[in-house]
């Protein structure tokens, strides 16, 4: 079998907050979210899915694919993942080691992988040593909302929708004390703050966060690889400390893990080099006693990626939803949406779903 033909597909889908107000930041900046899929096809009619992180970077992203990665691999077998993997991270190491080309071979791999699970005629998660069956606990990722009211409201509705653990995107006070206020003493507080402070005003922040009760602060400290700050705040702070989302690659993850830097490590399937790549962070993690809970707000073939990958996890931690509603969702919505707590995967061969290629068609930026 040979892939004989890579194809690109750039979308930008609307969707709702929940809440009218925006943040007076404009988090993220977006009222629609980009995609990066891309499409592998075989001289066997085997095709397979995959997609790379693409928020604001969609379209070096695509390029990346369509004009670094393409010419390696057409002609080659599809079946040769690790190998394809080791090959682009070699012979693309000059463009670099983490960002838009890692995002890129992400995205390949996660449609290989695929393939590879088709061919076999295979659920992904028996490909990668599960029969399937694991609970996986949802938790419910909000949006930045830096207003307490809208902080209530989406703590109550995802309170109301069965959700025991709720991460914040917030970086004041007032909107913390609300979530537990409003949530309670029995569900699960995190906050992700997104890189925002020194170490000194990291330290500061986390020292009054104290008695908010919180499961992780998830990457307080800017830069993100900055890991020696992290494990001092790591040591100084009763909060547990989560990162990895920003971090690509086995080898940034061991710097992580031999400066103990955190308590929760975070691999993102679209971000760090693929499947290939975050199952070598899990084996990792494994051997140093960290946990890991997979960054995942995400609607495409990454998300299935990320399902199938905590199947074969022997603890899979908990997995994020994006607590957002697309105008058009490239899966059945339900796939996104946990039942009492717990997202269910398909057991259809390869990542289980193919995406729907009318929401391609209408959403397809030209």
């Amino acid at each position: 079998m040979k892939i004989t033909d890579i194809q690109v597909f750039e979308l930008t889908i609307p969707f709702s907050r929940g809440v009218n107000k925006k943040s007076p930041s404009n988090f993220l900046k977006a009222d629609a979210l980009d995609f990066c899929l891309v499409k592998i096809e075989t001289d066997q009619g085997i095709i397979g899915w995959g997609d790379a992180f693409a928020y604001h970077c969609r379209r070096p992203v695509a390029e990346a694919i369509n004009h670094m990665i393409k010419p390696h691999l057409i002609g080659k077998s599809p079946l040769n993942v690790q190998q394809i993997n080791f090959e682009l991270q070699k012979t693309l190491h000059l463009f670099g080691r983490y960002g838009i080309t890692m995002f890129a071979i992400s995205a390949i791999d996660i449609a290989l992988w695929d393939i590879l699970a088709k061919f076999s005629n295979l659920p992904l998660y028996n490909i990668l040593g599960s029969s399937g069956g694991k609970k996986m606990e949802a938790y419910a990722s909000l949006w930045r909302y830096e207003d307490v009211d809208s902080v209530k409201d989406r703590c109550e509705h995802a309170k109301n929708l069965g959700y025991k653990h709720i991460k914040l995107h917030e970086i004041h006070t007032s909107e913390v004390e609300a979530a537990r206020n409003t949530l309670g003493e029995d569900i699960s507080i995190m906050v992700d703050t997104n890189c925002p402070w020194t170490k000194d005003k990291a330290r500061q922040m986390l020292n009054s966060w104290e008695d908010y009760n919180l499961y992780w602060v998830e990457e307080p400290i800017n830069p993100p690889e900055d890991f020696e700050s992290l494990s001092n705040l790591r040591s100084e702070s009763l909060i547990p400390i989560a990162a990895g989302e920003n971090a690509c690659t086995s080898f940034e993850f061991k710097k992580m893990f031999d400066a103990e830097a955190v308590d929760y490590a975070q691999p993102s399937v679209t971000k760090v080099g693929g499947i290939t790549e975050f199952k070598k962070i899990y084996s990792l993690a494994d051997n140093y006693g960290v946990q890991v809970m997979p960054h995942s707000p995400y609607f495409g073939p990454g998300f299935l990626a990320t399902l199938h990958l905590s199947q074969s996890m022997p603890n899979p931690g908990l997995l994020e939803r994006f607590f957002i509603d697309f105008e058009a969702y490239l899966y059945p919505e339900k796939t996104f949406n946990p039942k009492d707590g717990f997202f269910e995967i398909s057991d259809h061969i390869g990542l289980g779903i193919d995406p729907d290629l009318d929401v391609i068609k209408d959403y397809r930026v030209k």
